[in-house]
């Protein structure tokens, strides 16, 4: 008898049985499994090579602005005699405040702390003569010339290498105008400075610049006008977590900057520990360079350890003062020697 064409159609449509259901959503569990786990070696690894590219820009970005700041230290007076003075300055609105008359100061952190800059340069877009001055009173200065100063110039006060120094703004000239004479703010309103019978008169220009450089909060390299606002901090470059920097000096005379075996040798120093007026070992006439290295750690946690040891640069080891748990942590160095061409291309004290 023939079999109905509505039973056979049945038969052949009975489905998965149970066992063949569960073999499939294993092969399912398997393969879901295997996909989370390429997924996250892959987020590993993005967030790896991003943090590495990140602490990459931020090294470069922050060695970038260092370097262009260093290389203008000095310009205005980097001629002068009387690099190393005390200068007396009374500046709105910080007020009266001192600094040395030195390029560039480097103060050591110290126990492993990070160091920090403070580089000064001027500002002026004319010829920057200094004036020899020899008929002085409180607001006026007279000299062989006045070229290259104008209205609202600041210029340092120097009595020919010798005393303290003072900044004061040129206000104008004199009246009748002799074509020498300079008329500036009173010296005797700015405390420690006393009288100067006759000196130099450095040109710094309308906006001089004396910043400062340091790591704060740990991981940020901030920059402060330390002339008019020095507790507010711009934030320059994010992730910088250590900065270094020595002072190169060419002690022999033969234009370079050399270090021998014996370290009593080396021609390059670490910062003094004591606070500004600066006191080297060597003449300001005899430096030349400022050596500058910057650590930059990336933001990823790694779960296994990364990195065996301290980065280190030519002047020794940096440290991570922030975490104990560094190895956990990848890191970029960045060194730089930074040539002070305003001083090299004139006398210092």
């Amino acid at each position: 008898m023939r079999t109905p064409f509505t039973t056979r159609r049945a038969k052949r449509q009975q489905g998965f049985s149970l066992l063949e259901v569960m073999v499939g959503v294993a092969i399912g569990l398997i393969g879901i499994v295997v996909i989370f786990q390429v997924l996250q070696v892959w987020e590993d690894r993005r967030r790896t090579t991003s943090s590495g590219s990140d602490a990459q820009i931020a090294g470069t970005l922050a060695m970038f602005s260092l370097e262009r700041e260093v290389k203008q230290a000095g310009y205005g007076f980097g001629l002068s005699a009387d690099i190393g003075c005390t200068v007396y300055a009374n500046m709105l609105p910080r007020g009266q405040f001192n600094f040395p008359l030195v390029p560039v100061v480097i103060t050591s952190g110290g126990g492993g702390a990070p160091d920090s800059l403070a580089v000064l340069y001027g500002s002026s877009n004319l010829f920057t003569a200094n004036l020899s001055f020899n008929v002085s009173a409180d607001t006026t200065k007279r000299g062989p010339s006045r070229g290259g100063f104008a209205f609202g110039d600041q210029a340092i006060l120097a009595r020919d290498g010798a005393g303290n120094c003072a900044m004061v703004k040129v206000t104008g000239y004199p009246s009748p105008d002799d074509g020498a004479t300079l008329v500036h703010e009173s010296v005797a309103a700015i405390t420690g400075t006393g009288t100067f019978g006759s000196g130099t008169m450095l040109n710094l220009g309308a906006a001089p610049q004396r910043n400062a450089w340091s790591i704060q909060g740990g991981r940020v390299l901030a920059r402060s006008d330390n002339m008019r606002t020095p507790t507010v901090w711009a934030e320059v470059s994010e992730g910088i977590i250590d900065l270094r920097a020595q002072y190169g000096y060419d002690d022999d005379g033969n234009s370079q900057i050399e270090c021998p075996n014996a370290a009593a040798l080396c021609e390059w120093t670490a910062a003094p520990l004591a606070s500004p007026p600066l006191t080297l070992p060597i003449t300001w006439s005899k430096v030349r360079a400022v050596r500058v290295a910057l650590l930059a750690r990336g933001q990823q946690y790694e779960k296994d350890e990364v990195t065996a040891a301290l980065p280190t640069w030519t002047g020794g080891t940096f440290s991570d003062p922030v975490n104990a748990d560094w190895k956990h942590y990848r890191y970029r160095v960045y060194e730089q020697v930074i040539p002070l061409r305003n001083t090299i291309w004139g006398t210092a004290k």
